[in-house]
């Protein structure tokens, strides 16, 4: 068979799993790659080297996990937010952390290290709201640099519903089967004459109160039999509302206080703060008069003083206890706070009222708080885990994900609320983001990214898997996810094994393409953050020093640094306008930089690196390894700027290739590849299989104490002999830029 030349100049269906090398026969195979190591595909083509990171500054206490959240009040106003083991500190986006009196700013948080994970957040405008299902919602606010605050968020009303009671006392049942004339006794006075009528609840067990002897004693029937006699306290739930008769002294206006009065003792000094629902109306107890009476305001007014009989009013407490548990999950939604996911009502979402984000307080008409549960009836319904807000409010839960709208171009209220079950995957406790009008989340078992998005084709939502030909990029399972929109399109993903990985993502372009990406570390965090005209890439990261202690950083992707002192991004107001130096960025990882007007060689500020091998850009010179000993290297000769770090390369393998011929597919056929030829853009140090075909260094009398000059065209290679695979790899020798755009492979097949 003649030469065939085989020309890739994308991508954009990134790295292959091994599981896929079979599928020569789909469109996407002639642009995937059989390795992509810390190169980021390109939506326009080809691929580059990532950034390296800046080393920001160690986290509070290197023995315990933390996590990166951004503060975001505009693109020229965010912060990142370092949430450990009950503490918060703050960093600013042009890399430095906040400090106070010499030492870290931070405050104090209610979040353990176990909490931190599961933490969910959720921004309007200059206040976040920070959720846990253990601890009361929080909010958190800024007022300059070193000035927050993280308490409890001052609801005026939190959302409400008729719960019962469950008083502080054991409970004794003299027989727990299922039969009439039980007796409850109480260890202290709990009981009052109204509960006749209401039941007590434990596990599975069912007892109604039939008769009422004492505050410590009332008889009933045992409908269901309890798992012991012995009850203990706080578990045990009195339900229902006091069985009385409630008499309201007046109906109106809203505001007044009024005085509610039942027929029998019913009243209890806990009921202070709690909502009664009376007369179509709605008063909050403010005070505990006695067992008859207690005080109230008119929140809705009533419709009139009737007296109401038993079963025909409710007494109503908040949702949110330390029994029931707090919102798991919270989103800002058509200007309404919408939360969900406690313990007691794993299904339950709670919407606040429009435009009063701390304002629970339920009602009828489109601008009231509204409380709704996902029908426990569907098969895919499970404990919620996240709500999103999206062209509908979209909520992810343990069985399934669904939408809930209300009428065609209606905003949500509490009369018109719609829940459809959209698909049936489930999704993991990891935080879904936002890219473009999709939300990504990871499946129930975290090996699958997927895309829920609204199609029109179907009115309806998609959940198609992101990671079908790549499904082994997320084997060990997602623990954190990102999404930095410039300047390119690029989902950051976390894993539970500390490997980093991206997904550069564009669907207009077709593009879907993981790269893995590799540093001497683990990263346990990502989040991106806006800073002006682009985003940040922040990571913590856990790494191992020279004498073996481990430690965790913050770090940051860097794509911005000039290997010549004193240049740096041009003065456009100057004229005529400067052409701009080619911007290398961060080569290396946990690297830190240095300048010296009069040059010098030993270069400290390197503790963060003791004992590790680092690598040294110096004044855009390659000057080899170095090892870091008492936070400082010596370098052969004098430098006024340097760059210093972790090494890591690039690296490309490619796929071999699929040619079809007289004889059919040239797979299983020995291959000879001839000649390739990459086509570069300024790029320093390649590599085609262990052949350097860009030095790192041109010599010349023009090129002393200078940087060498970058290269961008084509450059051609060879091979001898054949073989079955035909593997051709791409990678680096040096800490230098590295952008490939194309390769053209001229192959050989031999039938």
């Amino acid at each position: 068979m003649p030469k065939v030349k085989v020309l890739q100049s994308n991508f954009s269906a990134g790295e292959l799993a091994p599981q896929a090398y079979g599928r020569v026969d789909i469109a996407r195979y002639p642009h995937a790659a059989k390795r992509l190591v810390n190169v980021i595909s390109r939506t326009l083509g080809g691929a580059v080297k990532r950034p390296g990171s800046q080393f920001i500054a160690a986290t509070k206490d290197s023995a315990k996990r933390s996590r990166l959240i951004p503060y975001i009040i505009n693109r020229n106003q965010a912060y990142m937010l370092e949430v450990g083991d009950l503490y918060l500190r703050v960093f600013k986006t042009d890399g430095t952390q906040i400090a106070s009196g010499g030492s870290p700013y931070e405050i104090s948080t209610p979040y353990t290290e176990a909490y931190v994970s599961a933490l969910d957040y959720s921004q309007g405008e200059d206040t976040m709201y920070l959720f846990h299902s253990s601890v009361y919602p929080k909010r958190l606010r800024t007022f300059g640099d070193a000035k927050w605050d993280c308490s409890d968020a001052p609801f005026t009303t939190t959302p409400f519903a008729e719960l019962g009671d469950y008083p502080a006392a054991n409970l004794t049942l003299s027989a727990n089967t299922v039969g009439t004339g039980r007796t409850m006794t109480a260890a202290s006075d709990v009981f009052l004459a109204s509960d006749v009528g209401r039941a007590i609840l434990w596990n599975a067990g069912i007892f109604v109160i039939t008769a009422f002897t004492d505050t410590q004693h009332v008889i009933g029937e045992v409908k269901v039999v309890f798992d012991s006699t012995a009850i203990p306290s706080g578990s045990w739930n009195l339900d229902s509302s006091p069985q009385a008769t409630l008499t309201p002294s007046a109906k109106d206006p809203v505001g007044a206080s009024i005085t509610l009065t039942m027929s029998a003792n019913g009243w209890r000094a806990g009921d202070v703060g709690k909502f009664v629902r009376v007369n179509a109306g709605l008063a909050k107890i403010t005070g505990y008069t006695d067992a008859l009476n207690v005080a109230a305001t008119i929140v809705k007014e009533l419709t009139s003083t009737t007296a109401a009989p038993a079963l025909a009013w409710t007494l109503e407490s908040s949702m949110w206890n330390a029994t029931n548990g707090y919102p798991r999950t919270g989103t800002m939604h058509q200007q309404r706070l919408v939360v969900g996911g406690t313990t007691k009502n794993p299904q339950t979402i709670a919407g606040s009222r429009t435009g009063e984000p701390l304002d629970f307080t339920k009602g009828t008409n489109d601008d009231d708080a509204f409380v709704f549960t996902i029908d426990t009836t569907q098969d895919k319904a499970g404990p919620i885990n996240f709500i999103s807000s999206s062209r509908d409010l979209q909520v992810f839960t343990d069985g399934g994900e669904f939408s809930i709208r209300a009428g065609v171009e209606k905003p949500l209220t509490p009369t018109n609320v719609q829940c459809k079950p959209e698909s049936g995957h489930g999704s993991s406790g990891v935080k879904p983001v936002k890219v473009g009008k999709e939300t990504l989340f990871a499946q129930r078992a975290g090996r699958k990214l997927r895309a829920f998005g609204y199609h029109y084709d179907e009115d309806g939502y998609k959940s198609p898997d992101l990671t079908t030909l790549s499904e082994h990029i997320t084997e060990t399972g997602v623990a954190s996810i990102a999404f930095q929109q410039e300047p390119e399109p690029v989902v950051w993903v976390a894993l539970n094994n500390g490997r980093l990985i991206s997904l550069t993502l564009d669907r207009d372009l077709d593009v879907i393409a993981w790269d893995r990406h590799e540093t001497d570390g683990a990263v346990e965090s990502v989040a991106t953050v806006p800073a002006g005209d682009t985003e940040q890439v922040w990571m913590i990261v856990r790494r191992k020093l020279g004498n073996g202690s481990i430690v965790r950083y913050v770090e940051r992707l860097q794509s911005s640094w000039y290997p010549i002192y004193g240049t740096g991004s041009p003065n456009y107001d100057a004229y005529p306008v400067a052409d701009e130096p080619f911007n290398w960025g961060f080569t290396l990882d946990s690297a830190v930089t240095g300048d010296d007007a009069a040059g010098k060689t030993t270069w400290t500020g390197l503790g963060h690196l003791e004992g590790k091998t680092v690598r040294c850009l110096a004044d855009g010179i390659n000057m080899g390894e170095f090892t870091v000993t008492s936070g400082q290297i010596v370098l052969p000769r004098t430098a006024k700027r340097v760059l210093i770090g972790l090494w890591f390369a690039p690296r490309i393998e490619l796929l071999r290739p699929e040619i079809q011929a007289g004889a059919g597919t040239s797979q299983a056929d020995a291959i000879s590849t001839n000649e390739f030829t990459i086509r570069v853009f300024n790029t320093l140090g390649a590599v085609i299989n262990d052949e350097e075909v860009i030095p790192g260094r041109i010599t010349g009398p023009t090129q002393l104490d200078q940087p060498p000059e970058l290269f961008s065209g084509d450059k051609r290679g060879s091979t001898i002999g054949w073989n079955a695979e035909t593997e051709v790899s791409i990678t680096q020798a040096a800490p230098y830029p590295f952008h490939l755009l194309a390769i053209i492979r001229s192959v050989t097949v031999n039938g």
